[in-house]
């Protein structure tokens, strides 16, 4: 460790460095983040100032580091005033102090002599003020930093050599400055001090930092771009450089970024003949098993060529070489790919059906055979009642898990689905069954498309209703973090296919068709049916919320007399732009005032109500405009226009404000009491058919 002999100035950039063994890519960022965010909240709990302006994390393949801007040297001092004992309770009858008050001067290290009388209404109280030095930065930083280091999102910890501790990776290094000053300290069982790493080939280092301000400078005069944005800008500048044409992943951008400290691009090729391989496989071959980025072949067809760019971690002085290493791992690859296609190929994609019941799907609802042949059947009564030609939507459903079988589908999980279109249509099955085949996975993440072709869209609904029934029937419903059948991502894509297909089938019926086909197997109880439609509700839900829609606004067409996801939708929509309208505030205010008295009262609202028992001409007005508008947009409502219905039903605002400023709902007199709920009870209701707005406001 060098040793530093600077003062400690009054504010300063402060460093951390934890120098590790190469860290997981795919976990990096994450970890990066939180270790910057937690020692930030640990900054801000000891009251040591800094400026967020400026400060920041970094992160390579063998470090993560933050930097901190003008870091107070130690805590502010503080005043602190402190109650003791009351005085009765201070002093004896002859005015000698008690335990109490002795204990409370030893406390604060003081003198009971030394202490004053603090007056209050409540009495008489032993008091102090006491000057309290705020500790140094040095004396808390290294609490904050094993707290923050303890609270990370570590996907694997490790223990190395015979420590008691753990972490990610191996640390080899520890950096902890302020100003031109080490923190001394221990963390990971390193010590601290100023010296750096460099690249592990081009200048492994050591490398002393005089200063923290300095870290990024001295890092990239070794050979390390230690900022990761950097980076990443670098690494897509080189790619678009060596190849217009090349296809640059998001996630494979980012894993990369975290693979490399000195990115520079080599450009490769292979063999024209493994274009033989479906794009898909060579794409899957470069992008997923080798981190090579693929070079399409410019035309409009989207096709990758034999070109691909790898992303090296050295400046090599002999290029060719290190293109003949990325060109020669990607050949066996590549082979493979063409070995696996060519043996699936000499038989149909069908041939694999006997196979799929050799693989459980889940020991309670049996194999994944079983589960293909429910959704053939869930697919087929959907295709009917959507008046679609069930055929080859029923097919696509029986064969849509065959690829899950082929060798090809087996060394590359990734292409499940791609490669069940491609051996379907090499197979002679329709176009339109392949494509369901191809799509049916779909929307696999958030943000991705939903199924374009209405066969796809069938089977990827029977495929997720099967899922859902089957496992919650089977007593596994997601709990906490665990969700080993991704049954949230299921419903969620569930969901976003009715709606945004506006597939007009009600839930109810839904997940009816699932419980019958999994009737032979395991009980489906209705109980049971309830709790899997509140879990898509909830998905539901979550998937408005992202969309910015209020809590109460989904909660009050959720209230509703809804069946199908399409139809609560356009609820949902009407009421939003309703509810910026002059008229919607007084009118949910009213819902609410309704809602509340009719909970409130004990008596049973009758669904008659007796116009001779109008006393007031607003309770009058009030029914008469209730019945013209029930007559009018009952039409509408079945229709599903609720805009028009909405616009419709303002025009109530002026009677319903009339009614309650004239009349006493609830009268002395039985009789118009209960004549009065029902006038009320059937107003709501009118509200109702498209959303409880008494949930609002």
């Amino acid at each position: 460790m060098t040793e530093t002999k600077h003062p400690l100035p009054e504010t300063a950039d402060m460093l951390v460095e934890l120098g590790c063994e190469e860290l997981p890519p795919k976990a990096l960022d994450t970890i990066r983040e939180a270790f910057y965010t937690s020692v930030q909240k640990g900054l801000e709990s000891s009251n040591i100032r800094f400026s967020a302006e400026g400060s920041r994390s970094y992160s390579s393949p063998r470090r993560i580091a933050i930097v901190f801007r003008d870091v107070a040297a130690r805590q502010p001092d503080q005043e602190l005033d402190r109650r003791g004992p009351a005085i009765s309770a201070a002093f004896d009858a002859e005015g000698n102090p008690t335990g109490a008050a002795k204990g409370f001067a030893r406390s604060i290290g003081k003198e009971v002599s030394e202490l004053e009388t603090q007056e209050t209404d409540k009495g008489q109280w032993l008091y102090a003020r006491i000057h309290e030095p705020g500790k140094p930065l040095s004396e808390l930083i290294y609490p904050i930093l094993e707290l923050a280091i303890k609270q990370l999102p570590v996907p694997r910890p490790m223990r190395w050599a015979d420590h008691d501790f753990s972490f990610v990776r191996p640390v080899h290094w520890l950096v902890v400055m302020h100003g031109k000053k080490v923190l001394n300290g221990e963390l990971l069982g390193q010590q601290a001090s100023d010296s750096t790493r460099g690249h592990r080939i081009h200048s492994p280092g050591p490398h002393t930092l005089p200063d923290s301000a300095s870290y990024e400078e001295v890092l990239f005069a070794a050979y390390v771009v230690a900022d990761q944005d950097r980076r990443k800008a670098l690494i897509r500048e080189s790619l678009m450089q060596a190849d217009p044409n090349v296809h640059i992943d998001t996630d494979l951008l980012n894993e990369v970024n975290n693979l490399v400290e000195w990115p520079v691009a080599v450009s490769c090729a292979f063999e024209q003949n493994f274009l033989e391989v479906p794009h898909a496989a060579l794409v899957a071959s470069m992008q997923d098993h080798q981190k090579f980025f693929p070079v399409m072949d410019g035309s409009d067809s989207g096709k990758v060529s034999n070109r691909f760019i790898a992303i090296s971690n050295i400046e090599s002085t002999h290029l060719p070489s290190v293109r003949e290493g990325y060109e020669r791992v990607i050949r066996p690859r590549l082979a493979d790919a063409r070995f696996f296609l060519e043996q699936d190929k000499k038989q149909g994609l069908d041939a694999n059906l006997p196979l799929l019941d050799r693989a459980i799907f889940q020991k309670k609802i049996g194999t994944i055979g079983d589960k293909s042949r429910r959704m053939s059947v869930i697919s087929r009564k959907i295709a009917e009642y959507l008046s679609l030609e069930p055929k080859p939507v029923s097919r696509a459903a029986l064969l849509a898990k065959c690829d899950l079988m082929t060798q090809m589908v087996g060394e590359f999980p990734e292409l499940q689905g791609v490669m069940g279109r491609y051996y379907a249509l090499t197979s002679g099955e329709q176009q339109v069954t392949a494509e369901a085949i191809g799509e049916h996975y779909a929307p696999k993440f958030a943000g991705d498309n939903i199924p374009a072709s209405d066969a796809g869209k069938i089977v990827s609904i029977s495929d997720r209703l099967d899922t859902l029934v089957g496992i919650f029937a089977a007593g596994l419903r997601p709990s906490g973090n665990k969700d080993p059948f991704a049954l949230r991502r299921s419903a969620l894509g569930l969901v976003r296919i009715l709606i945004e297909a506006e597939i007009d089938l009600p839930l109810n019926k839904l997940l009816a068709l699932a419980s019958n086909e999994l009737a032979g197997q395991i009980e489906v109880t209705p109980e049971l049916l309830l709790d899997v439609r509140e879990f898509i509700v909830d998905r539901l839900r979550n998937y408005y919320r992202d969309q910015n829609f209020g809590t109460e606004l989904i909660s009050a067409v959720l209230s509703s007399s809804w069946e199908t996801l399409p139809d609560l939708d356009r609820r949902l929509k009407a009421l939003a732009d309703f509810m910026g309208q002059d008229d919607a505030a007084s009118l949910a205010a009213a819902n609410k005032r309704i809602g509340n008295i009719l909970r409130k009262s004990d008596e049973t609202v009758s669904q008659t109500i007796d116009a001779n028992l109008f006393i007031f001409a607003e309770e009058r007005v009030l029914f008469e405009d209730i019945t013209n508008l029930s007559e009018q947009i009952s039409p509408l409502l079945e229709k599903g226009d609720y805009e028009t219905s909405l616009k419709r039903l303002a025009g109530l605002r002026k009677p319903v404000d009339a009614f309650f400023d004239t009349v006493l709902v609830m009268d002395d007199d039985l009789a118009l009491r209960a004549n009065r709920l029902s006038l009320l009870a059937r107003l709501k209701a009118l509200f109702d058919r498209i959303a409880d707005l008494s949930v609002l406001g």
